[in-house]
């Protein structure tokens, strides 16, 4: 029967749909109006209250606002600054980013809701309750994102409007060594390399004279700031929008909403150059959403929301990418090198070993500009059916959306030269305008079916919603090359029953498929069950003046995760090009094929999530609101390589193995959510605070047993580093004469060492330090506890509000977040504070650090041993950050009126001021950015009127 009606929908919608469903209208995710209901294991925020973080990319307003929501930024970049955003910790190592729902539709957050206005979104709630996420299906694993654009609540005319503008710099930039510490420390690298050649000992062979050190020292000698000349101070941020809404009474209502946003970024380029643009991007955002009613059993919607988006930076290597190249020449270039223009041809300076002057680079190079239009249309219809039964009702729903994307590139090229000859072939060249080239297109096409019951019968209340949900969504062929079409369809229902507003239980469920799996394989139920007990409507609780509500809650659901990172399509077997097959018998001829290549998994399915929760939700004297849960996420079949397949059945290579449903995570926790609401005489007060703890384990994953159990992953955190352990740096006792170490000191394996290298712990004490000795070194890049809290205060017309956010429990890797700040020299690359206290023996020149040391001794060459992962580079990063802090005044309404305005208010605001970090102290880096182009704070002014 099911297949039957499969077929006629897929029929009916496009020829070869996909569904998803569970729940997408508001019914399936909305709260009743009666007092068991009224307060659900939810988080929301208000588009208001994210309107106080005046940014560009609506991700970066969601920090510490919506409890069990963890976000992080690694990119300030205009255009690139997407924060990643996590749901009660990491539940698997497979894909685990949030799933969001834009008006009742699936949206992809990188094309789609990252650049919403928040001026334009009414709240946005974060859905992790198991009973809820189980009608997401396949689609409800990693926790929703569900999102709700404004509409008008009456048919009365009403304007509202806000213009904001300030400024944006780096919260914060490491700079390296000038050129007189640069070349003092060159001085002990080239000295250090010599320690071999040299008889084993350390022999002072400077580069530098000192002659050279000195005019470098008085300023006489090339020194150049590569940051300073290629960034500025500060960059502009502007947004405005305007809202109107209006209509006919209750038959028809409108809301229109227009918006204008500009980030600039923080190149150093003339706003005048036509050669060159600075990073940025611009924005422009129409949405409007009509509801109509008619015929007294009909309600209409019809939401258009269209955006153009405008995004530039200086050309970099032809690539869309957050000009990674620049900025490794950039931060790795030395100061001392050439001025940035040659002071004899007056051209630009450059050489063969730094051919890319970074000033250059930023303009004369080119600009690289892509234009997004994005497009989605819903359409809704709901039929009151009352007139049968009362609460019954009928809806109907369409989606249709767009993204596309083209790009254009102005490229030139420019002479090098240095000390007035050409260093290169490179000429100057005119700006050489590219053609419009088509990026990349996703299409989305979704449609749902509802039906619902509302009813109250006395003491007893029942809502029940039954839904279908299907969606055709063809990715954009830079994401997804295969450009093939993802079919997902799903049907779900929820029910609800009340005794008395104190005893409450609740089912939900989804039968949810996907064709990325084979047939008898594409299908899984997933089902989930509530039992709740208000205790503020028994006798002993009720009308007390001091519990206002009390509310306890258990609930078990299963859902489904169908995004992974392995591929679609692993129940096919796949065939790969074979480059030579030996064939003949006396003369042998290589012979190029085709072979069998990675395994095929007929039964692969869907990620598993079993969640279980336990929650109190709790009101006292109607001005405190707690709510505590304790969670648990039981994950099963995640999507893994089976590396424990036997090497006799001829799988060799790693890319061969299978992917199969063998993995498995426990991740656990509990949250706590605490505000306070109250009114002071004239003061208003508001405050809250709240906190997700969760911890996860990898309890399965088909690892090969390493020789040491130390060395297994099986059994840690998602992401644990590994690595040596570091036991400080070889002294000069620990050596023979010869360079040989002593008898009693393990040997390492990864290259020869010397005095002022690391030395690492033997830990299975064979005598030998290598791979076996590798073991945990440190926390996850994420956090065990995030956390926020917030204060508002108002007095008549004054109002002040903050917002603090942190996060604890988690390790910075230096090699690999900073990699370029702590290996210097090698490949030619500069010198920063944070290897500057490197050890170095050389009592001629009045340097011993042997003792005092933070980095291991200076060298130019490639160093496997020193820079491999160890404790000796994990860094605790956690921290506390002033996400927000807004200062406002509100015009009295009698003189406001004077204005025909019903409100007007100007404020201002700063954006990530102040950051709490031993990290941030000891390196000078942000915990969240540590390198690249920097997160940002900002200080901007604005005024908001209604009229």
């Amino acid at each position: 029967m099911i297949k039957k009606a499969t077929a006629l929908l897929f029929a009916v919608w496009s020829g070869g749909t996909s569904l998803v469903m569970a729940q997408q209208p508001g019914d399936m995710v909305t709260t009743d109006s009666s007092a068991g209901w009224k307060v659900k294991n939810y988080a929301s925020v208000s588009g208001k209250d994210l309107e106080k973080t005046p940014v560009a990319n609506l991700t970066n307003t969601l920090y510490g606002r919506l409890n069990g929501l963890m976000v992080a930024q690694n990119n300030g970049q205009p255009g690139y600054d997407q924060a990643s955003m996590f749901m009660r910790g990491r539940g698997t190592y497979d894909q685990a980013a949030i799933v969001c729902y834009v008006d009742g539709f699936q949206v992809d957050i990188s094309f789609y809701f990252q650049y919403l206005s928040a001026g334009e979104i009414e709240n946005i709630t974060l859905l992790k309750d198991p009973v809820t996420l189980a009608t997401f299906g396949m689609k409800g694993a990693n926790g929703i994102l569900w999102v709700t654009t404004k509409r008008a609540k009456s048919g009365q005319f009403r304007v509202d409007a806000q213009m904001i503008s300030g400024i944006q710099q780096a919260a914060k930039i490491q700079k390296p060594y000038g050129a007189y510490q640069y070349a003092s420390l060159y001085n002990q690298a080239i000295s250090n390399d010599g320690y071999a050649i040299n008889g084993n000992r350390y022999q002072w062979t400077p580069a530098y004279n000192d002659a050279s050190l000195q005019a470098y020292k008085d300023g006489r000698g090339t020194n150049v700031d590569w940051l300073n000349e290629s960034l500025k101070e500060n960059a502009r941020y502007t947004n405005a929008y305007v809202n109107m809404q209006g209509g006919l009474n209750e038959v028809a209502k409108y809301n229109l909403f227009m918006d204008y946003m500009d980030q600039v970024g923080l190149f150093n380029i003339p706003s005048s150059s036509e050669s060159s643009r600075n990073a940025g991007i611009k924005r422009y955002n129409l949405r409007s959403n009509v509801d109509l009613k008619f015929f007294k059993i009909f309600e209409g919607k019809i939401d258009l929301g269209g955006r153009i988006e405008s995004y530039n930076q200086p050309f970099s290597n032809n690539t869309y990418d957050n000009a990674i190249n620049f900025w490794r020449e950039l931060t790795t270039y030395p100061n001392n090198i050439y001025p940035v223009r040659d002071p004899i041809s007056g051209q630009w300076s450059g050489n063969t070993l730094y051919s890319n002057n970074p000033v250059a680079q930023l303009n004369a190079v080119g600009m690289y500009t892509a234009h997004d239009r994005t497009l989605q249309g819903n359409f809704s219809l709901r039929e009151d059916l009352g007139f049968l039964t009362e609460g019954l009702y009928l809806e109907q729903a369409l989606s249709f959306n767009t993204w596309s994307r083209v790009i254009q590139n102005k490229t030139a090229t420019y002479a090098r030269y240095y000390e007035g000859k050409p260093a290169t072939s490179d000429q100057n060249t005119p700006i050489k305008f590219g053609t419009n080239t088509p990026y990349g297109q996703l299409t989305w096409k979704q449609s749902n079916l509802s039906a619902g019951y509302n009813r109250q019968f006395g003491v007893h209340s029942v809502h029940a919603v039954f839904n279908y949900y299907a969606s055709d969504m063809v990715p954009d062929a830079n994401e997804d090359a295969s450009k093939i079409t993802y079919h997902n369809q799903q049907i779900a229902g929820r029910a609800r029953y009340g005794y008395q507003d104190k005893y409450l239980a609740e089912l939900g469920w989804s039968y949810s498929g996907s064709d990325s799996y084979a047939p008898g394989h594409r299908w899984k139920f997933y089902p989930a069950v509530s039992l709740s007990w208000v205790l503020s409507e028994e006798g002993f609780l009720k009308n007390n003046s001091v519990v206002s509500h009390a509310k306890f809650r258990a609930s078990v659901g299963k859902s489904g995760n169908d995004q992974t990172l392995q591929g679609r399509y692993l129940y096919q077997q796949y065939y790969r090009f074979l480059p030579g097959s030996v064939t003949g018998n006396t003369d042998l001829s290589f012979n190029g094929g085709i072979g069998l290549g990675r395994l095929a998994t007929p039964d692969i399915t869907a990620e598993q999530s079993m969640k279980y929760e336990l929650g109190l939700d709790l009101t006292i004297a109607k001005k405190v609101d707690l709510q505590a849960n304790w969670f648990s996420d039981r994950r099963s079949g995640i999507i893994t390589r089976n590396n424990l397949v036997a090497g006799y059945l001829g799988y060799t290579g790693a890319d061969m193995l299978p992917f199969q449903n063998i993995g498995r995570v426990s991740n656990q926790g509990f949250e706590l959510g605490v505000s306070y609401t109250d009114r002071i005489g004239d003061v208003h007060v508001n405050m809250g605070v709240m906190g997700t703890y969760a911890h996860n384990k990898i309890t399965e994953q088909a690892e090969i047993s390493n020789k040491n159990s130390f060395s297994n992953t099986t059994g840690l955190a998602i992401g644990t580093p590994m690595g040596l352990v570091a036991d400080g740096f070889y002294q000069f006792e620990d050596f023979n004469p010869d360079g040989s170490l002593i008898a009693g000191v393990a040997k390492p394996s990864f290259g020869p060492v010397q005095p002022g290298d690391l030395k690492y712990k033997d830990l299975d004490q064979n005598g030998f330090v290598d791979q076996s000795d590798i073991t945990k070194i440190g926390r996850p890049s994420y956090p065990k506890l995030y956390y926020s809290f917030n204060l508002g205060l108002s007095y008549k017309g004054v109002d002040v509000s903050a917002l603090f956010q942190g996060a604890s429990g988690l390790d910075v890797n230096l090699l690999g977040a900073a990699y370029n700040q702590v290996v210097p020299f090698v490949g030619n690359t500069t010198i920063y504070p944070t290897a500057g206290n490197a050890w170095a023996y050389y009592p001629t020149e009045g340097i011993d650090t042997r003792n005092t040391a933070t980095s291991p001794r200076l060298t130019t060459q490639s160093n496997a041993n020193n820079y491999t992962n160890s404790t000796f580079w994990m860094k605790n990063a956690d921290f506390l950050k002033l996400r927000l802090l807004q200062i406002g005044y509100t015009l009295p309404a009698d003189l406001s009126q004077k204005f025909h305005m019903e409100k007007f208010r100007v404020f201002l605001t700063a954006v990530n001021p102040f950051v709490w970090s031993s990290f941030y102290r000891q390196y000078k880096m942000d915990p969240e950015t540590p390198a690249g182009y920097p997160a940002l704070q900002s200080y901007n002014a604005g005024i908001s009127f209604t009229f």
